[in-house]
């Protein structure tokens, strides 16, 4: 697999300590080249696994290659390959390392694969490659080598690198080997319907949900193929039925029948589950989903249990999916939040005496949510502390109208407008809420600052004076009449 470059000539060097088996006269060769690999994610490590030696017989001038002893472990190991030689190795097609898929049916990658999943479970020792950002180098002896990654939160497929000879005349030149790395990369993002990562919602109201998936293309031969997605919700949320939910691969639906997932070719996708406040859906047929991406949609409600204020109802989706496609490891990415907000009014009806402040109950208050008082959210009546709240509000603009006032106090003309927002629905005495502090009047007192009690004087007076007036016409006439008589 991969792009091989020729070097120069090369004068070989030999182990003499190490002698063939296929040819008795050879020896093993200490001649090095290099393997790069391209394309790595920075701080992701690779190691090399070596698949086969190469030795040399001066005399003939002959090179010879034989599978290692890890590796012919291996194949003693399988059925399969039991009795695979070098030469039928060399003729195994191989599929193209720089296509970009992580999917091949070529038979060297099934091989490889296989040797992947046994290196896995032998722990295998290899050779660590030296990471320079994207790029991977090792700088080795002769032969045949398989790249896995050791540390990542990708999925990679399997590289094969030949560091083997090619004949010119009687020269020897030596190859390296570049290899472009196959990384699918696994993610999972969390939002509300339009994309936000957070929003104020009433109590009662349904919110959508979208979890967006990123799916990484396993290797054909990969035994290791975890993919589950684990949302769980707020107790402010109430969810509905897993039956209400869509899942796309893509821009295609699929199928939810019960707890199984399907597509249009009756593949079993995966299973989906609800328990406690945790939606699961475990995707165990990952490998027929024909995209790059799922997204999941749901609504839920929000619920009396929903914490008003800024601190908010977070809900997150987390995936748990397999890194290691060939052994057992698995990793799970960090959450994906979406915050929930919700929250309340609180009214603080008194009069003022002096310095102090005076709670007024059985004051009666509508709240709307519209400036043409079309729309009722809710009714405040005061309670003996001239307090009284209303819960579960939208951040926004509300409008509150007295209806009753307190007995002996003044109606409130018109109506008093409220923002309400995250910033400051803090104030109130609990948690969560708006405070809005209103004042009133009482009948037959005059405030500074006019209002109905200066109306109240006003119109005594007026009343008084013409009351005078009249008064004294009549006097007058009365008198002229006895005047006259």
């Amino acid at each position: 697999f991969g792009t091989m470059n020729v070097k120069a000539a090369v004068t070989i060097t030999t182990d003499p300590s190490r002698r063939g088996t296929t040819d008795t006269n050879s020896y093993y060769i200490t001649n090095q080249s290099t393997l790069t690999i391209n394309g790595v994610v920075p701080g992701d490590q690779l190691s090399a696994y070596k698949v086969l030696d190469a030795y040399y017989n001066q005399t003939s001038n002959a090179i010879t290659y034989e599978f290692t002893e890890d590796f012919q472990n291996f194949l003693a190991s399988s059925s399969t390959y039991r009795d695979l030689t070098v030469d039928e190795y060399y003729q195994l097609t191989s599929g193209n390392i720089t296509s970009g898929s992580t999917q091949t049916e070529s038979t060297l990658d099934t091989l490889v694969s296989a040797y992947a999943t046994y290196i896995k479970n032998n722990s295998v020792s290899g050779t660590a490659m030296s990471m320079n950002g994207t790029v991977a180098t090792l700088t080795a002896d002769a032969g045949v080598y398989l790249v896995l990654p050791t540390q990542t939160m990708r999925v990679y497929a399997v590289m094969v690198g030949n560091l083997d000879f090619v004949a010119s005349g009687s020269d020897w030149n030596l190859n390296t080997a570049t290899i472009v790395a196959k990384v699918s990369e696994v993610g999972i993002n969390k939002t509300l319907e339009g994309g936000e990562q957070e929003g104020s919602f009433g109590i009662g109201e349904n919110i959508t949900f979208v979890i967006q998936a990123t799916v990484p293309k396993f290797p054909t031969n990969a035994i290791n193929r975890v993919y589950t997605i684990h949302d769980t919700l707020s107790a402010g949320l109430t969810f509905g039925s897993v039956n209400d939910v869509t899942i796309r691969d893509g821009s295609t639906p699929l199928t939810i029948s019960g707890n199984n997932i399907t597509d249009s070719s009756s593949h079993v996708i995966g299973t989906i589950a609800m328990e406690g406040q945790q939606l699961t859906i475990n995707f165990t047929g990952i490998q027929y989903i024909a995209s790059n991406n799922i997204t999941i949609t749901y609504q839920a409600e929000l619920n009396d249990s929903a914490v008003l204020g800024s601190a908010g109802n977070s809900n997150s989706a987390t995936l748990t999916y397999s890194n290691d496609p060939y052994g057992d490891g698995t990793s799970t990415t960090a959450p994906s939040e979406v915050f929930v907000y919700t929250y309340g009014l609180e009214i603080f009806k008194y009069y003022n005496s002096g310095d102090s402040r005076i709670g007024l109950s059985n004051a009666v208050f509508d709240v709307f949510s519209d400036a043409g008082l079309k729309n009722k959210v809710g009714s405040i009546k005061t309670e003996t502390d001239g307090y009284d709240r209303i819960s579960g509000l939208k951040a926004g603009t509300y409008y509150i109208k007295e209806v009753t006032a307190p007995t002996g106090y003044a109606l409130l003309s018109g109506t008093l407008e409220v923002e309400i927002t995250n910033d400051n629905s803090d104030t109130g005495t609990l948690a969560g809420y708006h405070l809005e502090s209103i004042p009133n009047t009482k009948i037959g007192s005059l405030p500074s600052t006019g209002g109905i009690g200066a109306i109240l004087y006003l119109t005594l007076g007026i009343g008084l004076m013409v009351g005078a007036v009249v008064f004294i016409v009549i006097y007058r006439k009365k008198k002229l009449g006895k005047q006259n008589s």
